[in-house]
């Protein structure tokens, strides 16, 4: 039985992984002449949770979407250079049923090497939470069980999602920059 399982899972990951690159939004945005008319860039504020929001004058340089048809969990991205040359990555954590929704991250980067690198490292499924209690007496150990099969195959979906934007948005930033 578990071998089917995996192995149907395993189909069902890979149609998805498809789906997900396939859906995926990326956008670049062509920085615009404010830098070349020497005019400051307009000041973007970046939600941070359970933090100070990050204050900055900068223009907005990529943008992606990891969500794709039939997703209910998906992380949104968006890339903003200031005149200094300092890039400022904000990240959004949505779901559609309203369980994790609403996690913000915002990060200063001085170069775009730093800030690739803390985007490949970026662990998606870390704000993922739990639908169950693994201390509750009343659920037995075969359905604590599935439901942490249940949790795990989200965390890996959403990671895949995840990393096909990332790839997109880097792969774009160092083609057209």
């Amino acid at each position: 039985m578990s071998v089917a399982y995996t192995m149907a899972a395993t189909r069902a990951m890979e149609t998805e992984a498809a789906s997900a690159a396939e859906t995926s939004v990326t956008r670049m945005v062509p920085l615009t002449s404010a830098f070349t008319r020497g005019v400051e860039p307009p000041l973007v504020v970046l939600r941070n949770s359970g933090g100070k929001p990050l204050r900055l004058h900068a223009e907005l340089v990529a943008e992606g979407s990891s969500r794709c048809t039939g997703s209910a969990l998906w992380h949104e991205l968006a890339l903003y250079r200031t005149s200094e040359g300092t890039i400022a990555v904000a990240i959004r954590f949505l779901a559609a049923s309203g369980m994790e929704a609403g996690v913000h991250r915002a990060r200063l980067f001085d170069t775009a090497d730093e800030a690739a690198s803390w985007l490949e490292n970026f662990d998606p499924a870390f704000d993922l939470g739990a639908d169950f209690d693994v201390s509750d007496a009343r659920e037995s150990v075969a359905s604590v069980s599935l439901k942490a099969a249940a949790l795990r195959d989200r965390a890996e979906r959403l990671s895949r999602a995840y990393r096909v934007m990332i790839g997109e948005v880097l792969y774009r930033l160092e083609t057209e920059s």
